[in-house]
């Protein structure tokens, strides 16, 4: 079951003096592509698509198309965006079946880094990805993967293959390059023994400057 719902009308007009016409008028031009049909021209209420635009989970979820002859489930390939306005120009939906895998591209949510040792001793999460690719069947598209960092010291790095996908998902990496996820940044504390070490050393060498400086004076 799809996640979320577009209202699109048909489109029968096609090139840029039309696309104008239509953006003026609170529209925003789409194609729909794949399972085999042919390409489908539709439009969508500018002001709905934004709103679901601003939900990181519409990008990696099933959206069901209504208002045309039959329902169609779809995923979101490409959003074009206005040179320097936050408004989009046009948008690209692949049709889904549900016994077919895709791959897509689902956020990374980092979780337990509250609790991370490395964190504890003042180091930094540092995100290195903020999404990875997948192949899983439709009913099987997570909103997300978690990056657990929970176990985490300073100076350690989690990568593609630490990562543990949902069941039914697969995630798309090369093992002869496993792409690094985050890392724990931060300056590792010195053992209390070698600073315990440090500081009679330095206690040391003053006691003996000391000692050589009332030498001097006699």
């Amino acid at each position: 079951m799809a996640d979320y719902s577009l209202n699109v009308v048909e489109r029968t007009e096609k090139g840029t003096p039309a696309s104008r016409r239509m953006r003026r008028a609170g529209m925003i031009p789409a194609n729909v592509f794949g399972a085999d049909k042919d390409p489908h021209m539709v439009a969508l209420n500018e002001n709905e698509l934004m709103q679901l635009m601003d939900d990181e989970g519409f990008f990696s979820s099933l959206i069901s198309l209504e208002g045309l002859n039959e329902r169609q489930d779809v995923l979101v390939r490409e959003v074009q965006m206005h040179p320097y306005k936050p408004k989009p120009l046009h948008v690209d939906f692949q049709r889904v079946q549900a016994d077919q895998k895709l791959s897509l591209n689902v956020p990374l949510h980092v979780v337990n880094d509250e609790r991370a040792p490395g964190v504890l001793a003042g180091g930094t999460i540092s995100p290195l990805m903020t999404e990875v690719e997948v192949t899983c069947l439709p009913a099987n598209i997570p909103d997300h993967i978690e990056v657990d960092v929970g176990a985490m010291e300073i100076g350690d790095t989690l990568h593609l293959s630490d990562l543990q996908a949902p069941p039914g998902v697969e995630i798309n990496a090369d093992p002869e390059n496993d792409q690094p996820v985050v890392n724990m940044a931060g300056t590792k504390p010195e053992p209390e023994a070698a600073v315990a070490e440090e500081v009679a050393e330095e206690a040391a060498g003053e006691g003996g400057e000391e000692a050589g400086a009332g030498e001097e004076e006699e």
